[in-house]
């Protein structure tokens, strides 16, 4: 049998008033008996110990079954249920327009930190994308984090590299999802649609094969706005100039999201963001509910109903005091109830308490599939705990689940301790550091000393992190094409031998296929800037063409015309910026 515990061990407090009431009521009675007899030779009555004991002993133990207390376990199964949604995030830097208030971004992440505040019991993951995605976080219950990541996201080459490829942020969510289990699953993705990249169309028809719901959101207006700039020195804002010197602006491309949503059998939600959460909301709740969690753990056994019937009972029997029990001693029961009072308040140790000690005890032995059990029932009933977030985060950790461990470390983000937050930017980075993101984890450890910057501990882990992100170069060797090239901010290496780099546009030349028959003819030298005007012409004119005879709502087929054909204009424009000495990706 377990050692007893109480649910609220606060209210035991509440005992030491009724010692101190018992003691002013006894003191009270003797005076006023010592009065009468002073005054008067008749004998009086004997006070009602009995009765007022029985009363104190009936309130001491309503108290106890208040604090609710537990021994014993049982062994007890746990599931939970709900639908699971991917939120894939457009952070090219188009999104920073400000044709919607503050920005595209600002306003695409209020959105969508609302949406996770009312997830209940549901799993959001997270995908950010522009010339290339990546999964923030994986699905996750753990709606405070995910806020706190959603928070953290800016547009540029920070988490993805520059450009737009809708494609990759579908095939990056698809692949979170375990498409073994029968789900209700839905993606979601909000993006301004502006230079959409390689066609989605393929990825779109692989969402809808796997019974997943596609909602399409639009950031921005169909006006546009221009794209600002930051100088990284100057921190002065300008707009983004083409070749010829003019402002870029961005529009709102509703008729490639209106196509993507048709071609994946979904639904485009139109541009009015503050409307999502409950777009979003009710969409999850008509999806079918799905086991998100199952595990078996054991649990106190309840004992409050003995104390409330033994209560009950002294209660009554107080009642029967007056008529039969006057010349019964009280001392017998004054001794009872101070047994009763030391035997339960040394079981004031919480279940949490021991729970914590338990997971840490199983983790120094090895054994981190039970310390992560035994930490996730201790932070349960601590929610806002930063020790039993971070004792988490390191249990997970040692088991290889970097992701869920830098989740859990996040929670702990929000401590008004700055040794807290320092000890959980630092779990984050040794997380991130495994998981083999150099970037992140950089960044982690700068934030853990930014926090406590006498961390002697957090310095060495930057400090080495920087020394494997900086390329070791010899000053004497001069540089050579075939060098591998230092690592990107991913801590990747690119490989050597002249690789390209990605999302740039080949020009057409040796090498390059032949034009399909009947597609759009590629962009050549000897093309003029007027026919290429003339072909950007056609394919706008075509795409119209569908939406009108479609009233805006194409069904699959054509949604997925129209997706070839803003594809195919993407491509050109790309090989006319090319042309014009713009060879370098589009980061907006």
């Amino acid at each position: 049998m377990t050692s007893l515990s109480f649910h609220h061990p606060l209210v035991l407090l509440a005992l030491v008033a009724v010692p101190v009431v018992f003691v002013v009521w006894v003191t009270g009675t003797r005076r006023a008996a010592a009065r009468a007899r002073a005054v008067s030779r008749a004998a009086s009555s004997r006070p009602p110990y009995l009765f007022a004991t029985m009363l104190a002993l009936s309130a001491c133990l309503s108290i106890v079954a208040g604090a609710q207390p537990r021994w014993g376990t049982e062994h007890s199964a746990v599931t939970r249920t709900g639908a699971e949604v991917v939120v894939i995030m457009d952070i090219s830097r188009s999104m920073d327009a400000k044709d919607i208030a503050p920005s595209r971004l600002e306003a695409a992440k209020a959105a969508v930190a609302a949406t996770v505040d009312r997830l209940d019991g549901d799993r959001v993951g997270l995908v950010v994308f522009a010339g290339s995605a990546r999964l923030r976080f994986p699905l996750t219950t753990d709606v405070k984090a995910a806020r706190q990541v959603v928070s953290s996201l800016e547009t540029g080459a920070v988490f993805v590299e520059g450009g737009t490829n809708a494609s990759l942020g579908l095939d990056v969510a698809l692949s979170t999802f375990d498409l073994t289990r029968k789900a209700g699953r839905a993606v979601l993705i909000i993006s301004d649609g502006d230079d959409l990249g390689s066609d989605p169309s393929d990825a779109a028809l692989r969402l809808k094969s796997a019974g997943i719901e596609l909602l399409v959101a639009g950031a921005g207006t169909p006006s546009g706005a221009p794209v600002p700039v930051t100088n990284t020195r100057t921190g002065v804002v300008t707009d983004k100039k083409s070749p010829d010197g003019s402002a870029i602006v961005t529009r709102l491309n509703e008729p490639f999201l209106r196509a993507l949503a048709g071609a994946a059998g979904g639904r485009y939600v139109g541009s009015d963001l503050s409307l999502l959460p409950g777009i979003v909301q009710a969409r999850l709740r008509a999806l079918e509910s799905t086991v998100i969690d199952e595990h078996e753990t054991t649990i106190p056994i309840e004992r409050y109903q003995w104390f409330a019937g033994a209560a009950l009972a002294a209660l009554l029997l107080a009642s029967l005091a007056e008529y039969v029990g006057r010349r019964l001693s009280a001392r017998p029961w004054v001794m009872a109830g101070a047994v009763l009072a030391l035997l339960l308040l040394p079981g004031c140790a919480t279940r949490a308490y021991e729970a914590n000690e338990e997971a840490r005890a199983a983790l120094a032995q090895g054994d981190t599939a039970l310390a992560i059990s035994l930490f996730q029932e201790a932070s349960a009933g601590r929610s806002d705990d930063p020790a039993a977030a971070t004792n988490l985060a390191t249990a997970l950790y040692a088991a290889g689940r970097h992701d869920e461990a830098i989740l859990a470390a996040r929670r702990a983000l929000g401590s008004r301790d700055p040794d807290a937050r320092a000890r959980a930017y630092a779990s984050v980075g040794h997380s991130e550091f495994a998981a083999g993101r150099l970037a992140d984890s950089l960044d982690a450890f700068k934030h853990a000393l930014i926090e406590n910057p006498r961390d002697a501990a957090s310095r060495h882990d930057y400090e080495v992190v920087l020394s494997l992100m900086t390329p070791k170069t010899d000053p004497d060797k001069p540089a050579s094409p075939n060098d591998p090239a230092p690592p990107d901010d991913k801590g990747s290496t690119p490989a050597p031998g002249g690789t390209p780099p990605p999302n740039t546009t080949p020009t057409p030349g040796a090498g390059q296929p032949a034009p399909r028959p009947g597609a759009t003819p590629s962009l050549g030298s000897s093309r003029g800037d007027q026919q290429v005007q003339n072909d950007l012409g056609a394919i706008d004119a075509q795409v119209t063409q569908l939406l009108e005879k479609s009233g805006n709502n194409p069904d699959a087929a054509q949604a997925l015309e129209i997706l070839k054909l803003l594809a195919e204009r993407s491509r050109i424009s790309a090989l006319r910026d090319a042309s014009a000495g713009n060879s370098g990706p589009k980061d907006y």
